[in-house]
């Protein structure tokens, strides 16, 4: 697994500054709610600001479930740019575990 994380500002509809862009890999025999969250948490570890994650991303579960999870704000997100930055950091992720991944496994 590789999870990508993208720090930024943004307004409602652009994203105005990336501030950090963090990739973390971790080797895992499934991918459920704890694994995902303990990935994200380290991730996501020293930066401020909210969380946000496209709603599959945490097995749909509600909001106030996946605050409590990860001990910081959460939040599904709302605006174009927070949307925007899920995708930069879906594309991201997948780059990340080509390039770590064997060739041979694929």
């Amino acid at each position: 697994m590789v999870c990508a994380v993208v720090s930024a500002r943004v307004s409602p509809i652009f994203i105005e500054k990336i501030n950090v862009v963090r990739i973390v890999p971790r080797v895992a025999e499934t991918a459920d709610l704890n694994t995902v969250a303990d990935l994200t948490v380290k991730a996501c570890m020293c930066l401020p600001g909210i969380i946000v994650a496209e709603s599959g991303d945490f097995y749909n579960q509600e909001i106030w479930r996946v605050k409590s999870i990860l001990g910081r704000d959460f939040k599904y997100p709302e605006t174009l740019a927070e949307r925007t930055a899920i995708e930069l950091a879906h594309h991201i992720s997948l780059a990340g575990r080509r390039l770590i991944i064997d060739p041979r496994d694929r």
